[in-house]
């Protein structure tokens, strides 16, 4: 028989396991506690839930045949990089037959770019598809990862990596131009408290999703805000478009401003990682943007004497049209192998390779950009994989293919990369701008980081973190180990009082004095 001492502490453990419990997602409660409930399952099933299963990568884009081989080519590198989460284009469209609304996973919104009849502006589909998209839709991860459709992912992002992110603070990378959130544009359109919230960012974010949630609405308000308000107008220079004219007054990056002013009015602040991604045709300055996550190809590359522009793809029908199967595929350009460095050179940062690096970044874009066409119109035209043509990371679409690029690459023998170092790269306005923004971040970052003998946080400097801060904190499962770490704490507590209400010592029973006997032992 039982005794009540035994039953006490039997009920007193169920207790503390419900207790336990309770603080667990419930399955089926809601998306999360579903995702909960999936990630669960799969680790008794033997499958590891993965981090990287958390993410939702959304990107913008309208119905143009331009802006098509550019989702694809995102769409696909994401599939290479590894990163299956979930991903999904906001298309702004009313085209009501278009042909490719379905070439990758896609969310169909309204079309926004004319809601101003005086003034059709089509950045206004980035917000408003955005807002569109969290009012009719609701993601099942943690995590919403915006992109631009002009980039490539190299390797999946994730806030465990080094890209801090959190309930109310926002990773993102950094666009240095945006003069206007330290000068006097800034209390134009925001109240004074908010304006240390401000933070020059934009490109790419990594938001906890509910923040963007809250977010898209006042992004979109406040982008019509600063596109309609002649003060932001020229002759206004205080926004740092350097292309405003008498002729054509208002800011192109009204919609980066609408993003800043908006979540800043949300409450939300940025962690700035200027390192996190790297233009094509720039030269890396640190270990991050040696190995980037992202590489973006919104500027003219130069390579000797070879160069390429996303906007050469404008030019001619099937340049135009790439997705079109009943038109031959024009492969974009390679580096031509008079260009190519005369070995691979890793990922490791190391100085005297930048230049090296640059060319390599550039030869993996332009080939990135190729397997994607060439994916999409093996599955959707049947068109057989080039011979030659590396398939890594899109073995399950079209088999497995040899990954020769780098071999034919290790072959060069280094002289036409040697010789190409003498002639200077001419470098775009835009693009040394952003650069010497970037550099001056990095380099602020390099002095605090030197300046300690510790690892330690970044400091919140004007409502972001200089430099990215310390590296993979997740508070939401910070808060859930604290919480476990109490409740065992709490029940041994417990416990210890059950023993002696419960189960005190037997009337007449001769305690043990051992250890006072050993004491009194001369």
């Amino acid at each position: 028989m039982v005794s009540q001492c035994a039953l006490a502490l039997i009920l007193l453990a169920v207790s503390g396991a419900r207790a336990i419990e309770a603080t667990l997602p419930a399955a089926g409660a809601d998306a999360e506690s579903s995702e909960f409930s999936r990630r669960l399952q799969m680790s008794r099933e033997g499958e590891p839930a993965r981090e990287v299963d958390d993410y939702h990568y959304v990107f913008s884009a309208d119905c143009k045949p331009y802006m098509e081989w550019q989702s694809v080519a995102l769409y696909y590198s994401w599939v290479s990089a590894g990163a299956p989460g979930r991903f999904t284009r906001l298309l702004s469209c009313d085209e009501p037959n278009y042909p490719y609304v379905n070439s990758v996973p896609t969310h169909v919104t309204p079309l926004y770019t004319n809601i101003d009849p005086n003034d059709p502006y089509s950045a206004y589909n980035l917000p408003g598809s955005m807002m569109h998209w969290t009012q009719h839709n609701r993601t099942d991860r943690k995590w919403i990862i915006k992109l631009d459709a002009d980039m490539i992912v190299r390797k999946p992002l994730s806030v465990t990596a080094g890209l801090e992110a959190e309930e109310g603070l926002v990773a993102a990378g950094i666009y240095g131009y945006l003069h206007g959130v330290d000068n006097e544009m800034a209390p134009m359109f925001v109240p004074v408290d908010v304006v240390p919230r401000l933070a020059k960012v934009g490109g790419w974010e990594i938001f906890w999703a509910s923040d963007l949630f809250k977010a898209a609405p006042l992004w979109f308000e406040y982008t019509k805000r600063v596109r309609q308000d002649p003060r932001a107008w020229w002759p206004f220079k205080g926004t740092g478009d350097v292309y405003i004219t008498k002729e054509s007054p208002r800011p192109w990056i009204s919609e980066m401003y609408g993003y800043v002013f908006g979540t800043a009015m949300a409450g939300l602040r940025h962690n700035v990682e200027p390192s996190a991604q790297l233009y094509a045709g720039m030269a890396p300055w640190d270990q991050d943007s040696f190995d980037p996550f992202l590489i973006h190809y919104g500027l003219r590359i130069d390579i000797g004497d070879w160069n390429w522009d996303k906007h050469y793809e404008l030019q001619g029908t099937a340049h135009r049209d790439k997705l079109n199967c009943e038109l031959p595929y024009y492969p974009f350009p390679m580096v031509p192998k008079k260009h190519w460095p005369g070995s691979h050179h890793g990922t490791l940062f190391q100085p005297g390779q930048e230049e090296a690096r640059r060319v390599e970044i550039v030869m993996e874009l332009m080939l990135a950009l190729n397997k994607g066409i060439r994916a999409w119109r093996h599955v959707h035209c049947g068109e057989p994989w080039p011979e030659g043509l590396s398939s890594k990371g899109l073995e399950h679409i079209v088999g497995e293919v040899m990954d020769d690029h780098a071999e034919h690459r290790a072959k060069g023998d280094g002289h036409e990369f040697e010789s190409r170092r003498q002639h200077p790269r001419v470098t775009s306005e835009a693009e040394m701008a952003h650069l010497e923004h970037v550099q001056a971040a990095t380099k602020a970052k390099a002095g605090e980081d030197s300046a300690s003998t510790e690892s330690k946080p970044a400091p919140v400097v004007g409502g972001r973190r200089a430099g990215g801060g310390f590296k993979g904190r997740n508070v939401k499962d910070g808060m859930a180990n604290m919480w476990l770490y109490f409740s065992f704490g709490w029940g041994l507590v417990l416990t210890v009082m059950a023993r002696y209400l419960f189960c005190p010592p037997s009337a007449g029973k001769t305690r043990r004095k051992g250890r006072s006997r050993r004491r009194e032992i001369p």
